[in-house]
């Protein structure tokens, strides 16, 4: 077995040349999600009259059970609710300010704040893949910046991880981004 089998950051001139620009680009990316988490929970909402143009029923695989209907306003606005249908077309939106993404529709009779699955919503796929893409920046960064050397198969999976979970992000939730 070669001496060298086991090389750390503070021996590898590729991790030391790179380390510096990852953790300034995961520290971005972290940045721009905390950015998004705060538009959607922090910030205020705007509110604006709409109408829904259709639907959609999107069902699951070869049960055809319902899961979710997504909706298509006439000012562009998109959303999805879990299992709910909203009978009444005319509706007022709450839209965060920064991304324009769909925080609570109300209909006349009902307020679909919680049957939202759209967005980062904490019934939709996306505030969960976020969440999962923020702990592991910061888990990353924290490796990138301790004093212990870590391997360059640590760098390449930190990289790799990241860029993954982030692909997924944008790929589930592309306004994001």
């Amino acid at each position: 077995m070669p001496a060298n089998s086991n090389q750390y950051s503070f021996e590898n001139e590729f991790i030391l040349k790179n380390k510096n620009v990852i953790i300034y680009l995961l520290s971005a990316i972290a940045f721009f999600v905390l950015i998004a988490f705060a538009d959607y929970y922090a910030l205020p909402a705007s509110r604006t009259n709409d109408v829904i143009t259709h639907y959609a029923i999107r069902t699951s695989g070869k049960s055809k059970e319902k899961v979710s209907y997504h909706f298509f306003t006439q000012k562009g606005f998109t959303f999805s609710t879990t299992k709910e249908f909203i009978d009444e077309n005319t509706i007022v939106i709450e839209t965060s300010l920064l991304f324009n993404s769909v925080k609570n529709v109300k209909s006349k009779t009902k307020n679909h704040r919680y049957t939202l699955s759209s967005g980062l919503s904490i019934d939709g796929i996306q505030f969960y893949i976020c969440l999962i893409l923020l702990f592991s920046l910061g888990i990353s960064i924290k490796i990138m910046l301790s004093k212990k050397g870590f391997s360059e198969n640590t760098f390449y999976n930190i990289v790799c991880f990241n860029c993954f979970m982030l692909f997924i992000c944008v790929y589930t939730g592309g306004y994001l981004f």
